[in-house]
């Protein structure tokens, strides 16, 4: 199968009308489901183009449906950027935003797609027609930037455009086509995934004798059997180097996953394998990277905990990865940081050696620096004795003209210093600009690759610098003791001095993109999104021999193509959990085509070898218990830690609930309002009861307590919002926080408490896309001591569902209540009603006095 011609995501939005981008039809034929085995690297590339399309189309759909609430931005000029000096039309242009006297919302980012407009802020898609995009690909600050547009335009013209519009980010997108249509890629580990695993990728690991560090490693952080096991089999790969293979760990909620992942690269950092380590958000990224960095630190002495992180590289969008002065750790890896403080080094460790040399000399010299002193200092003192009768004089007339005493003339004498106070006065002017030097000296060793400087060298720069710090402190109070003393404190302070290397390999950064490669070709580790892989190119980094892929279940497959290509790659390492959330899609016919479907997954299904972390470490045994057998066939055992029962037992105080309950709200009725999306306002009622009471205990007992609430649906999590209101997250004490979100918003998290409120109320049974078992294993996985699940047992039972099944177990295992059994919760359930009804009659007549106007008016 021939490859798609190879036009860029970008030009071909531009192509788009508003009429196509408004057509849910448009790719529909070219969309086929995505197989399970795929024949050639061809068809497995072009396969994914029309989903992608699809994908994209429907994002800026959605879009446009909401432009009154989306960003805008006023422009104060904008002018054309001549390609071609024959050229005098151009779709180049350079922006410069107007906020005198406007709120500008939108700070432009590389990558975002925007809509020129001439009016202010759009009410609806007609104030777009005709539409004019435009792609931002340069960013000088967040009011001045430049955007390739769809449209040319004479630079001779005005420009009509008074402001623009965010429509969407193309960032991940247009990484993602590229990948698709890179015709030099590294397609070995590509062709290893197309079909089913032909040969066994296990090996064994007995055989196989490591370095005494990475055995270390692996036994200074505790891990289970089947943790190591999991480690050992990927560090296994690394002998079979004339193949490619392709490792799956598969980590269930709670079983220690990212503990597990982190410890791998740890050992691999200490191995010097050249690892790209990719995730699908930048916040999963900095997850486990953040775990790397805790890992190191604890490893390592306090006093030089940063050297070696030179070898490690954390690559992407600053502020979409949150990074800011507060994340001292993660500042010290990312890599813009990295190239600012390096270029900033090169420059401010000139003359260091001159620096040193100097502070050396003139310790070695001090006694006959000293005498020397003190000769001069007596021959001056001679001459001033056998003044002359003339200057005597003249020290008379002083007197008389200036009011000068006889003392402070006497004064004025230079007086001959005792051995500490020259040595203190002569030190500190010489030390002054070293140890300027000397603090920049963390930075060196924090910022530079191990290979530029030596364990040695750091250990012997602490020494040096804490030995110049109290040099210039002791000589500050001391200098007045005896001449023996202070020649052993000299000593002292020259051991250290003297084991300094004279100079640094501080390469000369000069451009970024100079910075960018000697970061990247010389870092171990390179930490990024899965589609920031296609940046790290052969030319930046050098080769690659490790993927570490984690959250792999969340991400899609044509997502991971990027990072399959990175040049000579040969091991991959996918880490994840198909039976959780896969990646979101918008488009429906895209999601029904399994364009959501990851790599992970996809493998899972051919029958390919999958190490299960076996050891869950979250939830309270009764909490863990039915996910366990319904989703994971009972192959997952709990860790002591979490059969612990003395915090439970206080957690649970007061409370009618145990650590696992079903709590039937029969009376509730759901509501469809806003986007369609159902609420249920008895349950918001009841939930709100109950976040109530365990405020209060929390208040009480002054018990820490973190509190979840889970619901699928969007109008749901915004009711429950707008009950509680910020009322416990203003609390100064910090003991209760609340945290309400959707199910996929949860997926990766954890609270002491999670409370799911499953909404669905009627007659028929119908659930929607709660009926969905992975966002049911999402749900009932994040709790640590006490689960309860809020719901109407009559329609989850009539529904069929895993919500069936969770209903019987709780009656049989005696956790099931009928919320009008508590009096708080029924009281609230009744006002809640009340206000419903209310509501209800409300709508009935209105309705009925719109239909009597009707009737009326004909």
């Amino acid at each position: 199968m021939e490859r798609e011609e190879n036009k860029s995501l970008v030009n071909e939005v531009f192509s788009w009308s508003i009429q196509k981008i408004l057509n849910k039809d448009i790719f529909k034929e070219r969309i086929r489901t995505i197989p399970d085995k795929f024949w050639s690297v061809g068809e497995y590339l072009n396969c994914f183009v029309p989903h992608l399309l699809e994908e994209t189309r429907t994002e800026l759909c959605s879009s446009l449906g909401t432009l009154s609430k989306a960003p805008v931005f006023y422009i104060q000029s904008l002018e054309a950027r001549r390609i071609k000096e024959t050229s005098r039309r151009s779709n180049h242009f350079n922006i410069s935003l107007n906020v005198g006297g406007k709120s500008a919302m939108y700070e432009p980012k590389c990558g975002d797609l925007i809509a020129l407009t001439e009016a202010g802020r759009p009410r609806s898609i007609n104030d777009l027609n005709p539409l004019v995009l435009a792609y931002v690909f340069s960013v000088e600050d967040e009011t001045h930037f430049s955007v390739h547009s769809s449209s040319y335009i004479s630079i001779d013209e005005r420009f009509p455009f008074g402001s623009g519009v965010f429509l969407m980010t193309l960032t991940t997108n247009t990484r993602i086509w590229k990948a698709l249509h890179n015709e030099g890629a590294n397609l070995s580990l590509i062709k290893s995934v197309l079909q089913a695993n032909s040969e066994d990728t296990e090996h064994s690991t007995s055989s196989r004798t490591w370095g005494n560090n990475v055995t270390d490693i692996i036994r200074s952080t505790n891990l289970n059997s089947s943790q190591e096991s999991a480690i050992l089999s990927c560090l296994e790969t690394r002998s079979f180097s004339e193949k490619t293979s392709v490792k799956l760990i598969w980590g269930p909620p709670g079983t220690g996953k990212t503990k597990t992942v982190a410890t791998l690269l740890f050992a691999l950092l200490n191995l010097g394998c050249k690892t790209v380590v990719c995730a699908p958000t930048n916040t999963a990224v900095v997850g486990v990277a953040s775990r790397l960095l805790a890992l190191i630190k604890e490893s390592c002495s306090s006093d030089h905990s940063t050297y070696g992180l030179g070898n490690i590289v954390l690559a992407g969008n600053r502020v979409r990865m949150g990074i800011d002065s507060k994340n001292n750790n993660l500042l010290d890896v990312f890599l813009d940081h990295r190239i600012g403080k390096l270029s900033k080094l090169s420059v401010s460790l000139t003359g260091w050696e001159l620096s040193l040399s100097s502070v050396i000399d003139f310790l070695e010299k001090a006694e006959s620096n000293y005498k020397t002193y003190v000769l001069s200092s007596e021959r001056k003192k001679k001459v001033e004795d056998n003044r002359s009768i003339l200057e005597s004089f003249g020290e008379f007339v002083k007197k008389m003209f200036y009011g000068s005493s006889q003392d402070e003339l006497d004064k004025k004498k230079e007086k001959i210093l005792t051995f500490g106070e020259f040595i203190k006065k002569e030190f500190h002017n010489l030390s002054q600009e070293l140890v300027k030097k000397m603090d920049l000296m963390v930075d060196t060793y924090t910022h530079l690759p191990k290979s530029f400087i030596s364990s040695n060298d750091v250990k012997n720069i602490i020494s040096a610098r804490q030995a110049l710090h109290h040099a210039r402190a002791f000589l500050k109070k001391n200098s007045s003791r005896h001449d023996f003393e202070i020649r052993r404190f000299v000593f002292e302070c020259l051991q250290p001095l003297r084991l300094l290397p004279k100079c640094f390999r501080i390469p000369t950064l000069l451009e970024t993109e100079d910075g960018m490669r000697f970061c990247l070709q010389n870092a171990c580790i390179i930490f990024c999104t899965a589609s920031g892989a296609s940046q790290m190119s052969a030319e930046r980094t050098g080769p690659i021999e490790m993927l570490v892929v984690d959250e792999a279940a969340q991400l899609k497959e044509c997502e991971s193509v990027a990072a399959l290509q990175l040049q000579g790659l040969r091991h991959v390492v996918l880490i994840g959990d198909e039976l959780q959330l896969p990646a979101m899609v918008q488009s429906e016919v895209c999601e029904k085509a399994k364009f959501g479907r990851s790599l992970f997954e996809r493998l899972v299904l051919l029958g390919h070898n999958k190490h299960l972390l076996d050891v869950q470490y979250r939830m309270h045994p009764s909490i863990s218990l039915f996910p366990n057998m319904e989703f994971y066939d009972g192959k997952i055992s709990d860790a002591a830690i979490v059969k612990e029962s003395v915090y439970q037992k206080r957690f649970l105080q007061g409370n009618m609930f145990g650590s696992f309950s079903f709590i039937n709200v029969g009376l509730g009725k759901e509501e469809f309002g806003d986007g369609n999306s159902p609420k249920n306002m008895v349950e918001v009622a009841v939930i709100s009861e109950i976040i109530s009471n365990l405020f209060k205990a929390s208040s009480e007992t002054k018990t820490k307590m973190s509190v979840g609430v889970i619901s699928p649906y969007k109008g749901q999590i915004r009711a429950i919002q707008e009950r509680v209101g910020d009322k416990y997250n203003s609390v100064s004490d910090h003991l209760f926080t609340l945290n309400v979100r959707s199910v996929d918003g949860f997926q990766g998290g954890e609270e002491d408490v999670i409370i799911i409120s499953t909404v669905r109320s009627n007659g028929n049974g119908k659930i929607g896309f709660l009926s969905n078992r992975q966002r049911a294993n999402v749900a009932l996985t994040r709790a640590k001591h006490c689960l309860w699940v809020v719901g109407n047992q009559r329609t989850l039972t009539m529904s069929g569902s895993v919500w069936t099944k969770l209903i019987r177990e709780s009656k049989r295992r005696g956790c099931f209540y009928d919320a009008v059994d508590d009096k708080n919760l029924r009281d609230a359930m009744n006002d809640a009603m009340l206000k419903v009804d209310m509501s209800d009659v409300y709508s009935s007549f209105q309705s009925l006095s719109m239909r009597r106007g009707r009737m009326n008016a004909w």
